[in-house]
């Protein structure tokens, strides 16, 4: 069984704000400016405002080797800086994860236009850095220029629609994935999101993935979320919950993601139960 391989070694963990583990990474469709760099790049041009963010996360992964569970405790970091006030709208991220022996690094700058009174279409830019194992357990370093592109279109105050595609260049592998999201928003206080994708140069029905989210607004400035998710080109499933409150200037967020990796010879992984728990900090000015 792969669980018996020694050079088995997992991806790292995609780099998400808190509100998207909230959420099990759903939310191409919802207006958001600190996700911007990361989700959806188009939704940026929807604000006239700037914004400092700072999140800290820890990541719990367990496997088990024979019969006995083996957790092991590692971080990640994000800063995000963010301003809109303009015609068009921009930020500028970079995250840092620990992972396994391993280290990924990404600086990522977004731009976005209003196209249309209720359109929008934002370009993302990012540089990654990584120090990964190799199928041969040999920790390689490697560099990668990665573009992504977002649109989003807001058919009423209540329903909002996006599309992104990732690396339309092929700079990177398996990062070629299309993703098309909705969101409905129930008389301002009950939200539905829905996101659904794949890879566009592989075959379709073996890379599907979907995520659904759910958020409810408690008081007039204190919201929560629910979210699961399943990537059958990654051999993922998950689920994410969290809180947010959320002020003209101060925006806090809490978030706990639940990740089961399956274990597939195709992707030379291993069995692995991840636990994200995430803090973010954000100053709207």
């Amino acid at each position: 069984m792969l669980s018996n391989f020694a050079f088995a070694n997992n991806r790292v963990p995609k780099f998400e704000t808190t509100r998207m583990k909230s959420t099990a990474g759903a939310g191409v469709a919802s207006i958001l400016m600190d996700e911007a760099t990361l989700l959806n790049p188009a939704t940026i041009a929807y604000y006239n405002q700037g914004g400092i963010f700072f999140q800290r996360s820890g990541i719990d992964s367990t496997r088990t080797q024979g019969s006995v569970p083996e957790t092991q405790e590692f971080s990640s970091m994000s800063i995000i800086a963010s301003d809109s006030k303009g015609p068009t709208g921009g930020s500028l991220s970079y995250n840092t994860v620990d992972y396994r022996g391993q280290k990924v690094q990404k600086i990522s700058s977004a731009f976005a236009r209003p196209i249309g009174e209720k359109s929008s279409f934002g370009a993302n830019f990012s540089y990654l850095k990584e120090e990964i194992f190799n199928q041969n357990n040999v920790l390689e370093k490697n560099d990668y220029k990665v573009m992504n592109f977002g649109v989003a279109h807001a058919l009423s105050e209540s329903f909002t629609m996006g599309f992104v595609v990732n690396d339309p260049f092929k700079e990177k592998v398996d990062e070629t994935r299309a993703i098309a999201g909705i969101q409905y928003v129930f008389k301002g206080f009950f939200s539905l999101m829905f996101d659904a994708g794949a890879d566009y140069n592989q075959d379709l029905s073996q890379t599907v993935f979907w995520k659904a989210a759910s958020q409810l607004k408690i008081f007039s400035d204190f919201f929560i979320r629910f979210g699961t998710y399943r990537d059958k080109g990654l051999q993922e499933k998950g689920t994410g919950a969290g809180v947010g409150w959320l002020q003209p200037r101060l925006v806090m967020e809490l978030a706990v993601k639940n990740t089961q990796v399956l274990e597939s010879l195709a992707l030379n992984q291993t069995s692995e139960d991840i636990k994200e728990t995430s803090f973010s900090l954000s100053y709207r000015f």
